[in-house]
């Protein structure tokens, strides 16, 4: 009896040390716990950003509209271009302020994701866990109006009706077609707005893919991107090239329009000798309204419908690199109803809120359409291959004229 009693306290006394531990330690984890909790909280109040590609007045406009919240240290610095190495970013700074494109696309995976209560205030197809868009810019179309009714045709309705209106508009224009095609960006963005046209989204990102390795044009050229619906043949960047080279022969532009400058684009137009321009939404803003007045803007017309579509809207863009609580906190902000307008306002660009007020009938039908769009923006191929390269960009599009003169 004596040695099962003995038993009985030494269990006893080995629960009473076990359950013991068990608060010991469930003590040292919650110290643990509170400490780190604590730690963050300290880490928190300084908020390291970095902003790189964007102009100062853009830049300038989003410090203005980060407050400035009591024993919280916000630093700012602008990356030079040349000097983005994204080793350091990741190391240095809590949040990034860029373009959507190559550098975005690079960090993503290693970056925090951006909270669901955020991404809630934007369209589901600009969503992207990421790196979230905060205000659109827009490669358009824009034609003129008169012409239109004359010829009967809306070049808006589809790839194939936009070709009828050039033929058509060669009996009351100079110039059916013009761009400012001088500007390198602009000509790549033209050239890259044709291939998602025609081949979709899938297609064009094969183009970006085969860019970033390439290390000339002909590495490309004949790089298969498509099968084209309805016809028998495939797209290639030798197609769009050799149909671009064909227009002028056909009268549907001038000659040297890939050499044209925006000055070039806003003489023609207010002479009315073009039927239809292409240019950005920014650059849109710069055209005399007199011009502008009597031109309608529409997004690319598609071959066909039955393939995934994007929007060419270069977005301004914010990366969460850590977890930072007030950085989310100024995102968050960003990401308001309150100050959406007032971005929206001030850059003339396109707001990304559901509900934000837009500057015009231009950049609200530039939500819409990336709204609309499944592929939702999608970067220019200066965005999304050079980035960081600029002498491979200028060398490309050198060559590219060279193809085409």
């Amino acid at each position: 009896m004596k040695k099962k009693q003995t038993k009985k306290i030494k269990s006893g006394k080995s629960l009473k040390i076990i359950f013991i531990l068990i608060i010991l330690l469930g003590l040292i984890i919650a110290g643990i716990c509170t400490g780190l909790s604590i730690k963050k909280r300290i880490d928190d109040r300084s908020v390291s950003i970095a902003f790189y590609g964007l102009s100062e007045d853009y830049v300038n406009l989003l410090k203005e509209n980060i407050p400035q919240k009591e024993k919280i240290n916000i630093k700012y610095d602008l990356i030079a271009p040349g000097a983005m190495d994204l080793s350091i970013i990741t190391k240095k700074y809590d949040m990034l302020f860029t373009w959507k494109g190559e550098v975005t696309d690079s960090l993503a995976g290693s970056v925090e994701h951006i909270p669901n209560k955020i991404l809630e205030n934007i369209p589901t197809a600009m969503r992207n866990k990421d790196c979230i868009p905060i205000l659109l810019d827009h490669y358009e179309f824009n034609y003129y109006k008169p012409v239109a009714e004359k010829v009967q045709i809306d070049p808006s309705k589809s790839y194939d009706e936009l070709n009828s209106f050039l033929n058509a508009a060669k009996s009351y224009v100079f110039s059916p077609f013009f761009t400012d095609g001088g500007e390198d960006r602009t000509l790549l963005a033209f050239i890259g707005v044709l291939v998602e046209s025609q081949g979709g989204l899938e297609a064009y990102n094969k183009l970006m893919e085969g860019l970033k390795k390439a290390q000339s044009l002909s590495d490309v050229i004949d790089l298969e991107l498509a099968q084209l619906p309805n016809y028998n043949e495939k797209l290639t960047l030798r197609k769009i090239l050799d149909t671009l080279k064909s227009w002028p022969d056909q009268g549907f532009t001038h000659p040297q329009w890939y050499r044209a400058s925006t000055t070039d684009l806003s003489a023609f137009s207010r002479e009315n000798q073009v039927a239809l321009f292409f240019t950005s939404l920014t650059q849109h803003r710069n055209l005399n309204y007199q011009v502008v007045k009597n031109f309608e803007t529409f997004k690319a017309p598609y071959i066909t419908d039955r393939v995934e579509h994007g929007l060419m809207a270069p977005a301004i863009s914010c990366v969460l690199i850590t977890d930072n609580s007030n950085g989310k906190e100024i995102l968050e902000n960003l990401l308001s109803l309150e100050v959406q307008n007032v971005l929206a306002m001030k850059t003339m660009l396109a707001p990304v809120h559901y509900r934000a007020e837009a500057y015009d009938i231009q950049s609200d039908d530039v939500r819409f359409w990336a709204a609309s769009c499944a592929g939702g923006p999608i970067p220019d191929p200066y965005l999304a291959v050079y980035q960081r390269q600029g002498d491979r960009f200028v060398e490309m599009a050198k060559e590219i004229r060279a193809y085409l003169k």
